[in-house]
């Protein structure tokens, strides 16, 4: 078996080969922006023995501030986890389809909480259907395990006030890259479940049901790297690493630096940051409340791009 800490993705042909080890969990992590209907998805077919988590459903909660989409604390990841049969002594493969952010997601967030032996599955459910691979339609009972233990490793998860401290220095060595579509960087619409949401000409903020209006725009100093443009549109797998390094070199994004990547709730920006962690780099942060909170805070600053002409 291969180390899932230096090889994080994977290919078809492999899991193929090791579906039936038993140390290898599958989990089918498809996500739709209405809420429900990635549970039908599953049922309807997934890859044999994959148990299935959605995101938002799952692993997500509104905190005490308001802040909608947050990862779980770590008590409740934990019994996620046990109840899906995951143990920390497991080896974990996440697929999804399309851009995949959904696996990407709880990709990062098993990272950040200190569980290693995690990968992505290469084109994910798009890629394996393609390939007429074998499909289930039974729904597996997941098999409690053992407690899942937490433990935390603050590193992989970025806060406003480390980003407000690196945009009020001019020697900072950090830097942010937004996965927003082009629309939502440049300040002409906001991120919803079902896509963008643009304001009229004349707003500079919209109601989306958010804890306060939201308004649009960027943080100070971003660079907008587009999470599904580091995924081949013909079949959803990454790009190679080094056309991924070259993007984030074109970016002007350093082996050195801190690197902080953000969307509209942290969930694209999964997507994001492990590209770059696949292209090499490894001093990677996602800011979870992302433009959730940032958005929604009346006192950070806020840049839009100019009117064209």
């Amino acid at each position: 078996m291969i180390d899932f800490l230096e090889r994080p993705l994977v290919e078809t042909d492999w899991l193929a080969d090791h579906i039936d080890n038993p140390d290898l969990k599958i989990i089918d992590a498809r996500w739709r922006g209405d809420g429900t209907s990635s549970q039908d998805l599953y049922r309807a077919g997934h890859i044999p023995g994959a148990v299935h988590l959605d995101w938002e459903l799952d692993i997500a909660w509104t905190d005490q501030a308001g802040l909608r989409y947050m990862l779980l604390p770590p008590d409740r990841f934990g019994a996620v986890m046990s109840r899906a049969g995951i143990e920390n002594t497991s080896r974990i493969v996440v697929y999804s389809d399309y851009d995949y952010s959904g696996s990407t997601r709880l990709w990062w967030a098993l990272k950040y909480y200190g569980h290693e032996q995690v990968a992505v599955l290469n084109g994910g459910w798009t890629k394996w259907q393609s390939e007429n691979r074998p499909v289930e339609v039974e729904n597996p009972t997941p098999v409690p395990g053992p407690p899942f233990t937490c433990k935390v490793q603050p590193g992989w998860r970025a806060t406003a006030d480390e980003i407000q401290h690196s945009i009020n220095r001019s020697d900072s060595r950090t830097r942010l890259v937004d996965t927003r579509p082009p629309e939502q960087f440049a300040g002409k619409a906001v991120w919803t479940p079902p896509g963008s949401r643009y304001l009229s000409e004349e707003a500079s903020q919209i109601e989306i049901g958010a804890r306060k209006p939201m308004r649009a725009g960027h943080i100070p100093g971003a660079v907008n790297i587009t999470s599904s443009t580091n995924l081949d549109p013909a079949d959803w797998t990454y790009l190679p690493a080094p056309l991924l390094r070259q993007k984030a070199l074109d970016n002007g994004i350093e082996p050195d630096h801190r690197i902080i990547t953000y969307c509209g709730v942290g969930i694209s920006a999964s997507l994001g940051l492990f590209s770059l962690y696949l292209a090499g780099f490894r001093n990677l942060a996602l800011y979870d409340a992302s433009w959730e909170e940032w958005g929604t805070a009346p006192g950070f600053p806020v840049e839009k791009d100019s009117p064209a002409g």
